[in-house]
């Protein structure tokens, strides 16, 4: 129950996990799940993320959903002020605002999902996950199974040079558990 005076707070859902363990596939089945019950979802994606489309997310096995793509976390404030659901994708492109302006969509009662990686291709953390994992009101970690031997994966496995945008999909990465994981050398870091 909703005090008089108390201020309404939405929540934040962060999806985290390896390449290919169906983070945006399941970002994509809640947001499709909350259209079903309210009408207002603003979805938007790194505009950095141009790998199968420059708008729209899209998963590894071409599932689509329509979406915005901004650069910087602020954008979110504005373009999400009338929304009741925020879906945000590839977090772990976002600039360090990012868990501040998601805490501050929750703070407006909105539901604010969140789906990235939560490890770069050297196995640390990457980039606003970690700390967007520390404020979220629910953390659902998804895995996948290794390319190398089948076990359960968590890692991600750069298979290509390392280049200025490391930004890729299937034949630039793969999942690897911990046995089969081998980091790029730290001197690419």
């Amino acid at each position: 129950m909703i005090r008089p005076g108390c201020a309404y707070r939405g929540r934040i859902e962060l999806i985290c996990g390896c390449m290919f363990s169906g983070k945006s596939e399941l970002l994509i089945e809640r947001v499709r799940d909350a259209c079903r019950r309210v009408t207002a979802v603003a979805v938007f994606k790194h505009a950095a993320d141009t790998r199968y489309d420059h708008h729209d997310i899209v998963t590894h096995g071409h599932e689509r959903l329509a979406a915005a793509a901004i650069r910087r976390s602020a954008e979110l404030l504005d373009r999400a002020a009338d929304a009741e659901v925020v879906a945000i994708d590839e977090a772990q492109f976002f600039d360090e605002e990012l868990p501040d302006t998601c805490r501050r969509l929750a703070e407006q009662g909105k539901r604010v999902i969140v789906a990235g990686l939560d490890r770069d291709s050297w196995g640390l953390p990457f980039g606003p996950v970690p700390e967007l994992a520390r404020l979220a009101d629910a953390v659902t970690h998804t895995t996948a199974r290794c390319a190398r031997c089948g076990s359960r994966a968590e890692n991600t496995q750069r298979l290509t040079p390392i280049v200025e945008t490391m930004i890729g999909g299937e034949g630039d990465y793969e999942p690897r558990c911990e046995r089969c994981f081998i980091p790029p050398p730290e001197s690419r870091r």
